[in-house]
């Protein structure tokens, strides 16, 4: 019988695989979409989380600048300012991800569907004060139990296992934001995986 390789836990080779599989398959497919689809489904999926009991709840928001291949965050980071909303973005750093405090105004960053007026952040960095919080995550595919597909650098995963020795149980909810076509049957995943509490995309908002 052939050994099995060493390092590998059982099915891990094949789980792995099938993250690439997915991945590789959903960039296919979101490099077919224009940009008007990009932003006509990320100003839906605003609408619907704008009017839920959820976006009210919460003033502080961990939110995203999307990627020309990511559903556009300019309308929800809008929203956030128009409503004095505490908005914090993501940096990538030597040590992970780490989020900053945006100001509405400032230099504009490119978005998806054109600028977004939040290219700037502040020097003040996120700490447990500004929580409780919501938590915008992207990635490349969902399913309806929860499970999140990255782009397989682990950022968001270890962002979460810090934030969750820092921040009491129930002090954050993680809604996984995309379009409609990075919704899955099921997603393979780990148990290192972080699970999402709710999905957004144009046509629902739905919570686990």
């Amino acid at each position: 019988m052939k050994p099995r390789r060493r390092g590998w836990p059982p099915g891990e080779n094949r789980k792995c695989s099938a993250k690439e599989r997915l991945r590789r398959s959903i960039k296919e497919r979101l490099a077919g979409l224009s940009a008007g689809q990009f932003g006509a489904e990320g100003k839906k999926a605003a609408g619907l989380l704008c009017a839920s009991p959820l976006w009210k709840r919460y003033s502080s928001i961990l939110l995203f600048l999307s990627l020309k291949d990511e559903i556009d965050t300019g309308p929800l980071l809008e929203a956030a300012f128009a409503e004095k909303k505490r908005v914090f973005v993501p940096r990538v750093e030597k040590n992970g991800l780490a989020f900053y405090e945006a100001r509405p105004s400032g230099p504009r960053a490119k978005g998806p569907s054109g600028p977004l007026p939040a290219g700037e952040t502040a020097e003040r960095p996120l700490s447990p004060e500004d929580f409780p919080a919501l938590i915008i995550v992207p990635g490349l595919a969902f399913d309806l139990s929860g499970r999140r597909l990255g782009r397989g650098k682990g950022c968001y995963d270890r962002f979460f296992a810090e934030l969750e020795k820092n921040v009491p149980a129930g002090g954050y909810k993680a809604i996984g934001l995309c379009m409609e076509i990075q919704i899955k049957a099921g997603v393979p995943a780990s148990s290192s995986d972080k699970k999402m509490d709710g999905l957004l995309s144009a046509a629902q908002l739905i919570y686990f």
